[in-house]
């Protein structure tokens, strides 16, 4: 039996199609194809029901899964592992994230990691979609907020702390929110899929608190804009925006009152977390923000 083919059907049947598996591995559809027929012949069997609409195993290929899916993955590992103590690390690494953490808070991580292993290729996408990792091969993907039961690893990479901002010319107009209830009865810019309710650790027990309002986004660039156009009330990365505060073009509102810290976690398919790259990421990222102002204490100047 050719190890090569078996990992070909394991990852087809992994992707769901033999489409998504040629992507992920960024080969030609027709050669997975042939492998897995050639896999066929040598055992003799049919291992999978081709139709136009699905994927369907027969018995025989659920038992080949089942049976040789851990194999498959241990021998990877230790070539894998191997091969790294040979040789420089080298392949594709594929990552999502959302943009403005990629843009503003991943761009040094991802620039160093890449100077420290030349050899790496770097795949990253930025957007809010929530990614199928097995589905679209996806190494590791960062999401902010809790997480929802998977089979997934997640790795807590650090919390993301944040304030609430507006323009003087807006609270001029509107007055100056005076307990975290009062945001009910304002202008607040809201995220369209928001990663969390808005909390706060010393009021109501840390109950939900509505916001009014009637703009809402899924960028926080885009909130920062809009912020500064005099439409309201929004949430933001402290940093994100210090220097405004620092300008005095925008002021903290609620600063006595306390948010709760957004927490940014690293996900990666379990049958993946001994592939060295992974794990050569993670570390370097989990090192590198250790430090970056964006999940530092709280920047207690901007209360003011």
């Amino acid at each position: 039996m050719n190890l090569n083919d078996l990992s070909l059907f394991i990852r087809v049947v992994e992707t769901g199609s033999f489409t998504a598996a040629a992507e992920s591995l960024n080969v030609q559809k027709s050669t997975i194809s042939r492998r897995i027929a050639q896999l066929e012949d040598t055992l003799g069997i049919r291992l999978i029901q081709r139709t136009t609409r699905k994927l369907k195993l027969t018995t025989e290929g659920e038992e080949l899964f089942s049976r040789a899916q851990p194999l498959v993955d241990d021998l990877e590992a230790v070539q894998d592992d191997i091969s790294a103590s040979r040789t420089e690390l080298r392949g594709r690494l594929r990552l999502t994230m959302p943009t403005e953490i990629g843009v503003f808070m991943m761009n040094e991580v991802i620039s160093s990691f890449m100077a420290n292993y030349p050899r790496i290729e770097v795949d990253v996408e930025l957007s809010t979609r929530t990614v199928d990792l097995i589905e679209e091969g996806v190494d590791l993907t960062l999401r902010l907020g809790p997480l929802p039961n998977s089979s997934l690893i997640a790795r807590h990479i650090a919390g993301l702390h944040r304030g609430l901002f507006a323009t003087p010319a807006y609270l001029e107009q509107y007055g100056m929110p005076k307990t975290p209830d009062d945001l009910a009865r304002h202008h607040c810019i809201t995220l369209l899929k928001p990663f969390d309710h808005l909390r706060f650790s010393n009021w109501n027990n840390h109950e939900p608190v509505s916001m009014g309002g009637r703009l809402r986004t899924n960028s926080l660039s885009f909130v920062r804009e809009m912020i500064l156009q005099n439409m309201g009330v929004g949430r933001l990365p402290e940093v994100f925006c210090s220097d405004l505060v620092g300008d005095r073009r925008i002021i903290r509102v609620l600063g006595d009152f306390n948010l709760e810290p957004l927490e940014i976690n690293a996900l990666y398919a379990s049958r993946r977390n001994l592939n060295p790259r992974v794990r050569a990421f993670l570390d370097h990222m989990t090192e590198r923000l250790r430090d970056h102002p964006w999940v530092q204490s709280r920047l207690v100047h901007l209360a003011g």
